[in-house]
């Protein structure tokens, strides 16, 4: 049984055990389709299960399960080719934001930009992956924002949505080497954003969103391999 002494605070069991259930989930611990039972967890955590089935609620807002009436909580699945498809979308949605916000963010958004890599920095050098996938999505979302295109904001939104960023994100971040990787990429991008560059952030941002799908798909095939997986989304 997982013990930590913040399980004693009220305040914070929840994000306890959202922590420990998002890390058994993107290493394999808890393999997809696996049904998660709010009691069996209530009693691993030793806590009641208000706290279990908060973090379940945000477990799946952040696309890590599903939760379905009258059968219960399943760990996502991810196959090879949804990650293919929604990746796709994701390379020209991502890359026409970083056009557009090359072209029309002015000095005090580019701050803001430059103040969430400082952070994401940080977060590197202290092997934070949670932090590092915090800040990586409102990095990508202050891009979206700098585009100043509520109809490719619309876009984005959906394909959030669909793409379950949280939990890709979370499986991606944690492969050896990728934060060092993907920060490297991300300030390719800043560097064409402050040169105000649309065909340089466009090309930088569709690499680094190739180059994650590439590795993303590398670990979903090393530690969920197999056949293609049945979704229960």
């Amino acid at each position: 049984m997982d013990t930590d002494p913040a399980l004693t605070r009220e305040s914070s069991k929840r994000e306890t055990i959202l922590h420990l259930l998002r890390r058994d989930i993107v290493t394999g611990a808890v393999p997809p389709g696996e049904r998660l039972s709010e009691a069996r967890l209530a009693t691993r955590f030793g806590v009641s299960r208000m706290p279990v089935r908060e973090a379940l609620k945000e477990l799946e807002r952040e696309g890590f399960v599903a939760i379905e009436e009258r059968r219960g909580t399943f760990v996502r699945s991810v196959s090879r080719s949804e990650i293919l498809d929604l990746f796709e979308v994701r390379e020209a949605v991502e890359g026409m934001a970083a056009r557009l916000c090359a072209a029309r963010a002015n000095n005090g958004f580019l701050d803001r930009i430059d103040r969430t890599i400082a952070d994401m920095a940080e977060h590197v050098r202290v092997a934070d992956s949670d932090g590092y996938t915090r800040a990586d999505a409102e990095f990508h979302g202050l891009i979206v924002a700098g585009a100043s295109n509520e109809r490719l904001s619309d876009h984005y939104r959906l394909l959030i949505q669909y793409l379950h960023r949280g939990l890709l994100s979370s499986i991606v971040t944690r492969r050896e080497g990728r934060m060092e990787r993907s920060l490297a990429e991300h300030r390719e991008i800043v560097r064409a954003l402050h040169a105000h560059s649309a065909d340089e952030a466009e090309t930088a941002m569709r690499e680094h969103v190739r180059r994650g799908r590439l590795e993303l798909q590398e670990e979903v095939s090393t530690k969920f391999g197999g056949p293609e997986p049945t979704d229960h989304a």
